[in-house]
């Protein structure tokens, strides 16, 4: 599987510095699909979700601002 990835949020998530949320837009070349993962690390758990843009974009949050932004905010690179 060929997937391009683009690291748009990333939040604290508990007392450890490693505690932490991690989310990233996901193209999957072979599969053509576009996808939103959520990966998190904790003491004790570690995990992961993809979720479907509209799926994502349906809940209101700090990851989704920086989805649209990431989406609709101009960029030059220099």
């Amino acid at each position: 599987m060929e997937c391009l990835e683009r690291e748009f949020y990333r939040s604290a998530r508990g007392p450890l510095p490693a505690d932490e949320d991690v989310w990233r837009l996901v193209f999957d070349r072979t599969a053509g699909r576009l996808v939103v993962r959520h990966e998190w690390e904790g003491e004790r758990y570690t995990g992961m979700d993809d979720y479907a843009i509209d799926e994502f974009l349906a809940h209101q949050g700090a990851a989704q601002s920086a989805l649209l932004r990431l989406f609709f905010t101009d960029t030059v690179d220099a």
